[in-house]
């Protein structure tokens, strides 16, 4: 029983995991642990984000109430059969207010009392080791299929804009505090000459919204924003117009967790289209990138010296007659099969001898609570 907890279903991760896992798991989507309560028999809970299991609507706030009374829940379904997984995306919630007590507390909790950790990259397992005693376990990254039609509206638009260019990096994703896409701007423009960057992504933030436009106002067409979100299934066009994907991580203040466990989808997603990437040299982003093109910045420092020398060798001309074009296809299909694959023989170990387990014999599974049936 996986809690999904989105404001939207399917989320882009789920739709993928639910897509490609085996149809003989027993995997059943939730959007809360309110509904998990009443479930007979008992299964596997697995918990991914935790920030909205701990957030009181009234107060508008993760507050130390709210996640006690998630550490409560958890041991009392633990106590009626459950068991427990946690697959670690980030130690930390990520979006708006800085880190608290309460999520430190919320970490700490669900980290000693998992049955099992999941986590992406073999650098996140090694530091999850050092805080709980439960058994971690790598799955591995992926990130997003090949689209399945053309791009659309806005989107074919801004794809046309890209391929009328001769040097493009993109910057796609939410515009978050924990990225810092103001200052990442400015680098771009302070270090590099003829290149451009398209920002494709919405901010929630009107502080840093004023910040990024401030940042590219007059700066000559150099720096694009297109700021809407981007479907999912339309990412993958701006990805094949782009020679370099820009994926700006902050690692210090209140990101320092980023050093110990990250998962850095944008760096994932680029690197399944096989798309250069330029990032900072976390421990996470360094093994997801292994082997492929890449510029790393110092993680502590800003990723000016990495865009210029990204720049520099993109703009060469034997790089020049290699378009995006030509790249292969997208290898996030059998990266997520293999992690459906870890998921059912983990189901089949956790759950033995129960009947949920026994779903590969012909029983419904990828089941949502509104009743959509997902094969």
């Amino acid at each position: 029983m996986i809690i999904t907890d989105y404001p939207r279903w399917p989320s882009p991760y789920f739709s993928h995991l639910r897509r490609h896992a085996p149809q003989t798991l027993p995997v059943a989507f939730c959007p809360d642990l309110a509904s998990v309560s009443a479930m007979q028999p008992p299964g596997v809970l697995n918990l991914h984000r935790l920030k909205r299991l701990y957030h009181d609507p009234a107060q508008g706030a993760r507050t130390p109430q709210a996640a006690a009374e998630l550490l409560a829940r958890l041991a009392g379904l633990q106590r009626a059969g459950w068991r427990l997984v946690w697959t670690v995306h980030n130690l930390m919630p990520i979006d708006g207010d800085a880190t608290t007590d309460t999520d430190n507390t919320v970490t700490r909790g669900v980290l000693e009392s998992a049955d099992i950790v999941l986590c992406h990259t073999r650098a996140d397992g090694a530091s999850l080791r050092s805080r709980t005693g439960a058994d971690v376990r790598v799955v591995g990254w992926a990130g997003l299929d090949d689209p399945e039609h053309p791009p659309s509206g806005a989107v074919a638009e801004l794809v046309k804009h890209m391929r009328g260019q001769p040097l493009v990096f993109l910057l796609l994703g939410h515009i978050t505090r924990y990225k810092d896409v103001p200052a990442t701007a400015a680098s771009f423009l302070a270090h590099t000459t003829g290149a451009r960057l398209v920002i494709a992504g919405a901010s929630r933030d009107p502080a840093i919204s004023a910040e990024l436009k401030r940042v590219i106002a007059g700066c000559g067409g150099r720096v694009v924003w297109y700021p809407h979100r981007v479907p999912p299934e339309q990412a993958g066009h701006l990805y094949a117009a782009a020679q370099a994907a820009v994926c700006p991580y902050r690692a210090g203040e209140d990101y320092g967790f980023f050093a110990e466990v990250l998962h850095p989808s944008s760096v994932s997603t680029a690197t399944c289209y096989h798309v250069p990437v330029i990032a900072p040299d976390l421990p996470a982003v360094e093994e997801i990138t292994r082997g492929g093109p890449r510029w790393l910045a110092p993680a502590a420092g800003d990723l000016g010296p990495a865009l210029a020398a990204a720049e520099a060798m993109l703009a060469a001309p034997r790089h020049a007659a290699e378009p995006p074009a030509r790249r292969p296809p997208s290898d996030s299909t059998h990266r997520w099969r293999r992690i459906g694959q870890i998921y059912q023989a983990l189901a089949a170990e956790l759950l033995p001898d129960e009947p949920s387990a026994q779903a590969a014999s012909g029983g419904p599974s990828h089941q949502h609570p509104t009743g959509e049936h997902h094969r």
